[in-house]
């Protein structure tokens, strides 16, 4: 369960991903459209191609949605959350692209 400030404490993207822990599907696709495109920009840091950057980007929400209750605002913001998660998807498949550049 979120631990849920007051509506005075809570960002909007905080407000968005409880809404989204609740099962709440315009919650959840407003919150889509107002960091889809900074959290695509993020992957593209480490991720060049733009087809695998999209698919990663499309995993960090399909996670953003099944992990939205696990969301703790006491350890940081609901952007840098789901930007950690981007981060660790596209790392993970920068490296792997690496891997196999590297065996061709």
């Amino acid at each position: 369960m979120i631990p849920h400030r007051s509506p005075e404490q809570s960002s909007p993207l905080e407000t968005l991903l409880a809404r989204t822990a609740d099962g709440d599907t315009d919650a959840f696709a407003e919150l889509y459209d107002r960091t889809a495109p900074r959290v695509l920009g993020f992957i593209r840091q480490f991720v060049a191609d733009p087809q695998q950057a999209e698919a990663v980007c499309l995993d960090v929400f399909v996670n953003a949605w099944h992990r939205s209750a696990h969301f703790d605002p006491r350890h940081g913001s609901a952007l840098a959350w789901i930007l950690q998660d981007a981060h660790v998807r596209a790392a993970g498949t920068a490296g792997t692209d690496h891997e196999i550049a590297l065996s061709a």
